[in-house]
């Protein structure tokens, strides 16, 4: 019987040693998380205001028929998207929402020339699959017919930008792209910016900008003769 005591003992020690070392080291994790989220960003390093349209969230809410903003064109389907265009400009805004509006992507582009890496870069789906490419090429056109109409204005970003702009005021604002690609005679410049909100000390850029209130942005261009034809505006989650 002692003997039996004795090894509930020894388990019973073993199981709050073993706890007790889960506990520490959630504890030292937590604590270099939160020197990681109060790292002092050097005041060198400058801060970009994240590009954006001018829709607000009101609009979201009138536009949307159900809480998943579902919507199918043949046999794709749209979620957590809200499409919106213009008729005098054929131009067409797509923005796909997060937890309490978070736009994680805006696209926009021309309705009768939309870049195929766009198409590419927006999720669809196929009753629960992703979309192939060339069921979504095929379903596109769909869903620009049940787009909500809405003014010309919404389609410049605070910021400025518009389709037709010409490639060197994207460069002259933001800089050097970090990746630059040519496909089918259409330009892809892309820059990536980590957001202020998941600065790393040790690792994070000493000049690069860092995306205000941001966990960090995106932001592609298409370009068809020097002129942009197409935008992607991204915003990371924590």
């Amino acid at each position: 019987m002692k003997q039996i005591l004795k090894i509930i003992t020894l388990f019973a020690l073993s199981g709050f040693l073993s706890c007790n070392n889960k506990t520490e080291n959630t504890r030292a994790k937590k604590v270099h998380t939160d020197k990681a989220s109060t790292a002092i960003i050097p005041d060198s390093i400058e801060k970009l205001i994240v590009d954006d349209y001018p829709v607000t969230n009101e609009m979201f809410i009138n536009k949307g028929n159900d809480l998943s903003y579902t919507r199918k064109s043949g046999q794709t389907f749209s979620h957590d998207k809200v499409w919106f265009s213009n008729d005098i400009l054929r131009q067409t805004i797509v923005v796909e929402l997060y937890t309490d509006y978070h736009r994680l992507h805006t696209f926009h582009f021309y309705n009768n020339a939309v870049p195929n890496d766009l198409i590419s870069k927006m999720w669809l789906s196929a009753y629960g699959e992703p979309a192939s490419e060339k069921q979504k090429q095929k379903d596109f056109n769909g869903f620009l017919k049940q787009a909500a109409k809405i003014s010309s204005s919404y389609f410049v970003t605070n910021k400025g930008f518009k389709l037709g702009d010409p490639k060197q005021k994207a460069v002259s604002y933001y800089g050097k792209p970090d990746k630059q690609t040519i496909d089918e005679g259409t330009e892809k410049l892309e820059w990536n910016f980590i957001g202020d909100n998941s600065y790393d000390i040790n690792t994070g850029p000493k000049s690069k900008p860092l995306a205000k209130d941001s966990f960090g942005h995106q932001i592609i261009m298409y370009f068809k003769n020097e002129k942009l034809v197409g935008q992607i505006l991204s915003n990371d989650i924590p």
